[in-house]
């Protein structure tokens, strides 16, 4: 009896084998895509995702079996294609070789917007990446809030796996950040006589003041001689940042308005001598450039062309200043920019 129990198995084990041998460099994905694995997930609910992807999961699952893969489910997101092998594929899954994703930091206004967009590529969500902002030891050390920790975030396109935490999020951006302050920076910044953070903010306000990266370092002088100067900045964008910290983010403004310069609030430069708290918005490493080394000029009054779109008209002449704002206030009119 025991001979005839031996014989089964033994039976079985050959036939799941040469049943291996034979799918194994089968093509069995008819689907290309990404499959999600998350932590804690069975052998069983891999199969039944991966089942979208391919045309005999039962083929796949023997194969899989005998790679041992169903005793090493790894997380993570693994890009499935068609020219992938029933064996290749249930390598992939088992060594755990992801598919890294490509993640954009946009020029958002605040680290909650940045948390929102950062979540839809990472399995962290944005309350995770939110409290990694305000527990993580190096900020807190810094005495850094939401607000003033928008320096350590510089927009570009990063590779990261979807496996990642809000924390190690965190720690790519400080590494990112540091790589950025390279020897020469460093140098600029200490001749500008300016605090890193003050460098952050009036490069937040170039970029959003000059979309166009060749003309940034001229906005960013005139900003300069202004704040030498002691006068006001008045910045539009800084009014229609306090603006929207009152009324909420979501409604778009395309054109500045007395109610928007009217705004109590701290980053209103209509309002208020000198630079706001902290960043209006992530500025790319193209405005942070700027400031630390402006174009020299000696004007203090600029207003969008629209001759040039995108770029502006600068002048020292308070006249002038007032001829070019009107022209391009008739500009918005014709085009019905409200």
């Amino acid at each position: 009896m025991k001979y005839v129990q031996y014989s089964l198995l033994l039976l079985l084990v050959t036939g799941l084998s040469s049943c291996s041998y034979f799918y194994a460099d089968k093509q069995n994905v008819v689907k290309e895509g990404h499959l999600y694995i998350y932590p804690n997930a069975t052998y069983q609910q891999v199969l039944d995702s991966l089942s979208l992807f391919v045309k005999d999961i039962k083929q796949f699952d023997v194969v899989a079996r005998a790679e041992e893969m169903d005793k090493f489910v790894k997380p993570g997101r693994y890009l499935i294609s068609e020219a992938e092998t029933n064996k290749e594929l249930a390598l992939k899954l088992k060594n755990g070789k992801e598919d890294e994703v490509k993640l954009m930091v946009k020029n958002s206004p605040t680290i909650f917007h940045l948390a929102r967009d950062v979540s839809k590529n990472i399995i962290a969500d944005s309350l995770d990446i939110v409290e990694a902002i305000l527990s993580h030891e190096q900020f807190v050390q810094e005495g850094l809030d939401l607000e003033t920790s928008k320096i350590y975030f510089i927009p570009n396109t990063y590779n990261f796996l979807w496996l990642t935490s809000g924390k190690t999020f965190v720690d790519r951006m400080i590494k990112e950040h540091d790589i950025f302050w390279n020897d020469e920076r460093k140098q600029k910044l200490a001749a500008s006589g300016m605090t890193e953070l003050e460098v952050y903010t009036l490069a937040s306000i170039v970029q959003m003041e000059a979309s166009k990266a060749d003309e940034q370092p001229k906005v960013a002088q005139a900003y300069l001689n202004r704040l030498k100067q002691g006068r006001r900045l008045e910045a539009d964008p800084t009014s229609v940042y306090a603006y929207r910290l009152e009324h909420g983010f979501d409604k778009k403004i395309q054109r500045v308005y007395h109610k928007h310069l009217k705004t109590a609030s701290a980053y209103n430069t209509y309002l208020n001598t000198g630079l706001p708290p902290a960043p209006i918005t992530l500025p790319n490493g193209t405005a942070i450039d700027a400031v630390l080394s402006p174009e020299p000029h000696d004007m203090i009054f600029f207003c969008a062309d629209p001759d040039r779109p995108g770029y502006h008209s600068f002048t020292n002449s308070y006249t002038e200043h007032l001829a070019n704002a009107a022209k391009y206030r008739k500009w918005l009119k014709e085009n019905n920019i409200k």
